[in-house]
């Protein structure tokens, strides 16, 4: 089999053309673009709420995922398996939702959120990109 020599381009599928990064650089190989959140539930005192009881289909996670859903595909998503109140989400399209208009999305279902009334009134949002650990 004959080898051909790359002659331009670099390891970048998406983003600048330059070969020099200077933050971590996601690189989506297959399939589109997406946005990737970590999102830390917490109550309006700022509290962690532990959401690992939280999955069934009535209660918050699933109204989270709901609320993300009205502007883009929730593609992927993790809960920790710790009290540390975190869900990593990957959504489609890229640019459906920001940190901020995500967050406000979130904290706008409240204090009452799913069959235990659990209160997201304070979740922070930011953006996680992906990492592999």
């Amino acid at each position: 089999m004959a080898d051909v020599t790359r002659v331009n381009g670099n390891a970048k599928a998406h983003g600048s053309p330059a070969g020099v990064i200077s933050a971590d650089e996601l690189v989506i190989l297959n399939g589109p673009d997406m946005d990737f959140f970590k999102i830390i539930v917490t109550n309006g005192s700022a509290e962690v709420v532990d959401i690992r009881n939280e999955l069934d289909a009535a209660e918050s996670v699933v109204a989270i995922m709901q609320a993300i859903e009205t502007k883009g595909n929730v593609e992927m998503y993790q809960v920790e398996g710790d009290a540390t109140g975190q869900i990593s989400v990957a959504v489609y399209p890229a640019g459906a939702w920001t940190t901020s208009t995500l967050q406000t999305a979130i904290r706008a279902l409240g204090g009452t959120v799913g069959a235990n009334s659990v209160d997201v009134s304070g979740t922070a949002v930011t953006t996680s990109g992906l990492e592999f650990v």
